[in-house]
């Protein structure tokens, strides 16, 4: 369980730096809105589907290297289902966190405070895991 941890700790540290870009292009988005170049939901919907690709080779490479080195192929009962659910899992953790993360940078003024928040929002959930000594 304790791997598990460290793998989601390590996807959601890496989707922490998709926020800066989200309020690069920001500007350009609601100028481009203003001018009635698409609806709100055709951008949300494309850049929902722009992070899959970057979330499935992220967690397929981080999974296979932790998968094999951590030693979970060598466990009593280890099968390759259990591989491909372990990389689902730290694929929908990525997923998730960039998801969130691009939904903060939204609601959020500017970067300093979205990259504060998402950082405390991040100790939150660490202190209140289980694994804090």
């Amino acid at each position: 369980i304790g791997i598990m941890f460290q793998a989601m700790f390590f996807v959601t540290l890496g989707a922490i730096q998709k926020v800066p870009a989200q309020y690069e292009v920001r500007s350009i988005v609601y100028k481009q809105q203003d001018a009635k170049y698409f609806p709100t939901r055709a951008y949300v919907i494309g850049r929902s589907l722009a992070f899959i690709p970057s979330c499935g080779i992220d967690s397929m490479l981080y999974g296979t290297i932790v998968y094999w080195f951590v030693g979970l192929a060598h466990n009593e009962g280890a099968s390759i289902a259990n591989y491909f659910i372990f990389v689902l899992l730290i694929f929908t953790g990525a997923l998730s966190s960039a998801y969130l993360f691009g939904i903060l940078s939204t609601l959020l003024p500017n970067r300093t405070t979205c990259q504060s928040f998402v950082s405390l929002l991040l100790v939150y959930v660490t202190l209140f895991s289980g694994f804090t000594v």
